[in-house]
């Protein structure tokens, strides 16, 4: 394998099933403790721990057809003669919008000067994980997959020392292509002190198919530190070295709870330290807000939780096998008493700086950072469109926190998006389109996402000048274009994507949210604008691309542009309305937007009208309003007419983040924050921080 792994076999615990967790454990001898490195790779994910010390977590998600291995310097873990090699491994089994199916499988080994001191195969040990419940649980959300369950109580210091269960691995059949990890690894930092802000006693009236619903709906008793025991002070800080007694009152009660503001979002490892006087379960919700007054742990089928199993007597643990995204936590402990000494979330944070942007102003200030804050809570091995629901890489958010990644990051930034786009790249699917998600397998995809991707691959080139990386992704886009430019008719135009497996998604706003996400039959024929003109602005800027690098054209993009314009503007345009439509089907021309306006005037369509487009697109009420991820089109499509709209574009900012930045410290998915989409709306989503790419760009000076 490209000179690694030469010894090493793929290895596993007997039979796998979905959501199975398995220890793997071996030794090696060790003359000098200097240039001692591991390689490592597992299907689905990993905890690497030497002789007891926790080194890292976080298999980089990827496909079977490109599978990356991480390579660590652990001479600072080793010693001289006998050392403990431990991974704990977990296989999701089946797909997600973060997790493509593929055969489970550990592969590593561990060099010194280059020689293998130890490799996997079958006289590595292995054994169930006697602490995570394998097989079916309840999920965290249909993207996310599995919540989980852990005993504490299985604990048998198989880290450091001899333990029982363990026999010889299997080895397994795996062909993958090898790939050095693409980013840089995440940092786990202890993050802020947390409050406790509340706690008191908990009742269930009857039982629930889960312990997330079990936690949105049990009869909360809130009791006063002081009444349970505690000293009074002004602010409960954790951790705590003495902790904080949790008590019942006697009366009907089936435990005791607690909850935690982590002062602002972070993603990353629980870590939770408490005394129990017995075995006990706990349930840790998790969430964004306190809209019920409570974790809105339950939502519509999704489970914001883990259930633990304590034993009697002090219990630490730390979920390094999940990432969680959350504001608040609220633990729930099925005991009359409890001693609380730490819960919180460790972030896990991609290491990479940050520009010198000057931002004066106090309230844009707040938008600014709130954004940078959201960025960093999405972007971890690779973009995510928000840390709690999902952790999902989406080819549209992630264009939107590239193009906004380049204004606030240092120059690293580039190497991550590319990283994001070759990931994205080998989503391709047989259509000629891309995934829906990455690394994913998702029953439909959403056509217009496949144009992000291009714009993307050209906005990289445009900050990194990487000709060879642009080249090398538009070989993918050219299969991406000529599966569009296959649907053409004799209209000029492409129809909406009528199969079953499309969703013809443009944003969040009726009319263009693509109606049912998942649908049993066809669509009857109708036209986009939003599909088309996203069609046209990729050939536009696919030629300023050829142009600007000075390559030899490979087809006529001026003359296949100019085509889609012309039935665009013939197809769409309304003039008494001055707009453009947003569908039309049977020869009638229905909706108007400010997405599809906005990228009308960003494709140049009726130029001779765009002064009374660019006044309609600053007015209230002529038509649907764009939400919070597609601002940048109508921003872009104002400043790059003027400017003279940047005093506009300004108080449209205030106007639409400003009231988030205020009340919460990241920016929501849409403006109407955590009651949309049924009340699953997210409260940190990384497409929303517009500000401060505009900001950064245009209007550094004057906020």
């Amino acid at each position: 394998m490209d000179g690694v792994f030469t010894k090493s076999r793929w290895i596993w615990c007997g039979k796998s099933c979905p959501n199975q967790y398995v220890d793997f454990l071996q030794t090696f001898e060790a003359d000098e403790t200097a240039d001692i490195k591991l390689r490592i790779s597992a299907d689905t994910n990993y905890a690497l721990y030497v002789n007891g010390s926790f080194v890292y977590a976080g298999q980089y998600p990827d496909y079977p057809r490109y599978k990356i291995y991480d390579t660590f310097d652990i001479s600072p873990y080793c010693v001289k003669g006998i050392n403990r090699l431990a991974i704990l491994c977990s296989y999701v089994g089946e797909d997600t919008s973060t997790y493509c199916r593929a055969d489970a499988g550990l592969l590593f080994e561990v060099c010194a000067a280059g020689v293998p001191l130890a490799y996997s195969g079958s006289h590595t040990l292995c054994r169930a994980d006697k602490c995570y419940q394998s097989g079916a649980i309840e999920k965290f959300s249909p993207q996310l997959g599995n919540s989980y369950h852990c005993d504490l109580r299985g604990e048998d210091g198989w880290l450091h020392e001899g333990a029982e269960g363990f026999s010889p691995a299997t080895v397994v059949s795996k062909t993958c292509k090898m790939f050095p990890r693409p980013v840089r690894l995440l940092n786990v930092n202890d993050g802020l002190s947390v409050r406790l802000r509340a706690q008191g006693e908990f009742c269930l009236d009857k039982s629930y198919a889960t312990d997330a619903e079990a936690a949105a709906n049990a009869y909360l008793k809130h009791r006063t530190p002081a009444s349970m025991g505690n000293p009074y002070a002004p602010v409960n800080r954790l951790p705590s070295e003495q902790g904080y007694a949790l008590c019942t009152s006697g009366g009907f009660s089936n435990g005791v709870y607690a909850l935690i503001d982590l002062g602002e979002e972070a993603a990353g490892f629980l870590k939770i330290d408490f005394g129990l006087s017995e075995d006990a379960k706990v349930i840790v919700a998790f969430g964004e807000h306190l809209n019920d007054l409570r974790v809105r742990s339950y939502i519509d089928g999704r489970n914001f939780s883990v259930t633990l199993r304590a034993k009697a007597g002090r219990n630490t643990f730390t979920g390094v096998m999940r990432r969680l995204g959350c504001r608040y936590l609220q633990i729930f402990v099925f005991a009359p008493r409890a001693v609380l000494y730490d819960c919180r979330i460790l972030p896990t944070e991609y290491p990479i700086g940050e520009r010198e942007v000057s931002v004066q102003d106090g309230m844009f200030k707040k938008i600014y950072e709130c954004g940078v804050r959201t960025l960093r809570n999405c972007m971890h091995e690779h973009y995510e469109d928000c840390p709690w629901r999902e952790q999902a890489l989406y080819a549209c958010d992630s264009r939107n926190q590239m193009l906004f990644g380049y204004a606030v990051f240092d120059a690293h930034i580039g190497r991550y998006a590319q990283a994001n786009l070759r990931l994205m790249a080998n989503g391709l699917r047989e259509d000629g389109l891309l995934e829906l998600c990455f690394p994913a397998r998702v029953a439909v995809t959403i056509p217009s996402f496949s144009l992000y991707f291009i714009l993307a691959v050209l906005e990289n080139y445009l900050y990194t000048e990487d000709l060879a990386f642009a080249e090398e992704m538009l070989s993918v886009a050219d299969k991406i274009l000529a599966a569009f430019d296959a649907r053409i008719d004799g209209t000029g135009l492409i129809p909406a994507f009528k199969e079953k497996e499309y969703w013809n998604f443009y944003e969040w706003k009726p009319g263009l949210d693509g109606d049912q996400t998942f649908r049993d039959y066809e669509l009857p024929l109708r036209y986009d604008s939003c599909l088309n003109l996203l069609y046209l602005i990729v050939l536009q800027r696919l030629h300023q691309f050829y142009v600007k690098t000075g390559k030899k054209l490979k087809t006529d993009l001026v003359g296949r542009a100019a085509r889609s314009k012309e039935a665009i503007e013939r197809a769409f345009y309304v003039p008494e309305k001055k707009s453009f439509a947003i569908s039309l089907e049977n020869g009638v021309r229905s909706g108007f937007s400010q997405l599809a306006l906005a990228l009308a005037v960003a494709a140049g369509c009726r130029k001779e009208d765009v002064k009374e487009h660019l006044l309609m697109l600053k007015s209230e009420g002529l038509m649907q309003p764009m939400s919070c991820a597609f601002k940048l089109w109508l921003y872009e499509a104002l400043l790059e007419n003027g400017e003279e709209n940047l005093a506009w574009v300004m108080e449209d900012i205030l106007r639409s983040f400003g009231k988030m930045a205020s009340v919460d410290t990241t920016l929501y998915e849409t403006d109407l924050g955590a009651d949309d989409f049924l009340l699953a709306g997210s409260l940190c989503h990384g497409w929303s921080a517009v500000g401060c790419y505009i900001l950064s760009r245009y209007a550094k000076n004057s906020a």
